[in-house]
């Protein structure tokens, strides 16, 4: 006997949004780990293309760039072709650049395969996975985009040491083989990413069908019709909004600061006297405490439900970076380099988790894909000076220390202009009211 048309849907819905936070940990935790992988595999390169480091290090940082640049494009691919589409597509490009890298002859093949190719592929699986996640779970999407987002550390401790493994064991062109097999999974995974808004159950005498097609009408091609549809497809009235402006200013500085901390983190340690075995200590407390900080906002808002707000726990985050980059010149024993690793790994953790479910509040579910393109976009920017400006003070000054305290300063610029808005607001009701 067919069971109940109500009791398939709530079945379906109960269940497949489990389906699809499995898939989002997942996704996050392959797109993460190919990019660690990457830093693990300069060396091997290095020997055999007898290039310099920075040449290939470039390279994963325009591949990198590729994918936030993306963003804003992808965000309208999604609204048009859907998101499963848009990151099984993307799984596919990680694949194939990754399997074609490993035929290169040259350095310039090589470039083209990691930074055009898998770029896109980075791209096309950022963050759609979590505009879907952010439709199965309304209520409790804090909670859900934090055990998401542990995919993070879960991916840099897996494939950090598998990519090692398997380099010596088959060398770096079987490395890259391999590392293209874990990629393509990543279409099955996208595959899971069904839209509940376009899940219509039905049942029939004999069977129950997953989903309806959507009929698409034709319509007359006019100019003002197809700018209607770039409209709607890339929602450009975001930017008509002076919060969107504010949260991609400071999203773009996080990324800055983001991108500064994982690169100077160990020399910053090392140009303390530490060894770089302990160097390698601090990094995975750092790690271990960015893991805490992703899990957080979400048990902090499912505890205490509907306070603090997401911008409050944004700007505890930021602050908790902000000092503990200032604080870091004036601590010079072990033990203080971990702590203040940890505290920096929580307050980024915090920030990084946090900047999905700003823009879910602020925007909601619908407009969540676009946001993150767009804000993804700019942020790139920020992720290309964040490893410049640092390494340029330190060549002018010879030490980290007024580095950290510039980024610190940085950061705290950041809380300013996140509030600075609604302050203004809030001025300005006051004055409406007295007049």
């Amino acid at each position: 006997m067919d069971p109940p048309v109500s009791g398939v849907k709530a079945r379906v819905s109960c269940g497949w949004k489990w389906a699809v936070l499995f898939s989002c940990f997942l996704t996050k935790s392959l797109n993460t780990g190919l990019r660690k992988s990457f830093g693990v595999l300069l060396l091997p390169l290095q020997d055999h293309f007898n290039q310099d480091v920075w040449l290939l290090g470039m390279m994963v940082s325009i591949s990198v760039s590729v994918g936030d640049f993306t963003g804003p494009i992808v965000g309208g691919l999604s609204k048009r072709l859907g998101c499963r589409v848009v990151v099984m597509t993307g799984g596919i490009f990680l694949c194939f650049g990754l399997v074609f890298a490993s035929l290169a002859t040259n350095i310039i093949q090589l470039a083209v395969f990691l930074c055009v190719v898998v770029g896109l592929g980075f791209g096309f699986v950022n963050d759609v996975p979590f505009a879907v996640l952010g439709r199965y779970f309304e209520a409790n999407f804090s909670l859900a985009n934090g055990f998401a987002m542990t995919g993070t550390s879960f991916g840099l401790m897996l494939l950090g040491p598998l990519t090692a493994f398997l380099i010596d064991v088959y060398g770096w062109r079987g490395t890259l083989l391999f590392l293209g097999a874990i990629a393509f999974h990543i279409t099955s995974l996208g595959a899971i990413l069904i839209d509940p808004n376009k899940l219509s159950i039905r049942r029939d005498k004999k069977n129950v069908t997953d989903y309806e097609p959507i009929e698409v009408k034709k319509q007359e091609a006019t100019l003002e019709k197809y700018c209607n549809f770039i409209i709607q497809s890339f929602d450009i009235t975001l930017f008509k909004e002076p919060k969107f402006i504010s949260i991609i200013v400071v999203t773009t500085i996080i990324r800055f600061i983001q991108m500064a901390w994982l690169i100077y983190l160990v020399p910053n340690v090392i140009s303390k006297g530490v060894s770089n075995l302990s160097a390698s200590f601090i990094s995975t407390t750092a790690g271990v405490g960015a893991g805490i900080g992703q899990l957080l906002p979400g048990i902090i808002t499912s505890v205490a439900d509907k306070y603090p707000s997401s911008r409050t726990i944004w700007t505890i985050g930021m602050a908790i970076i902000s000092v503990s980059l200032a604080l870091d010149g004036l601590v010079d024993s072990y033990a203080g380099m971990l702590i203040l690793g940890a505290c920096q790994g929580i307050g980024l953790g915090i920030t990084y988790a946090t900047n999905n479910v700003v823009l879910f509040d602020e925007f909601g579910k619908d407009r969540l894909v676009n946001s993150m393109g767009y804000v993804r976009g700019f942020s790139g920017f920020g992720r290309v000076l964040g490893g410049i400006l640092p390494g340029w003070i330190y060549q002018m000054t010879s030490s980290y220390h007024w580095s950290y305290v510039i980024l610190g300063i940085i950061q705290a610029l950041a809380i300013v202009i996140l509030h600075i808005g609604r302050i203004f607001l809030h001025c300005s009701c006051c004055t409406c009211k007295e007049s």
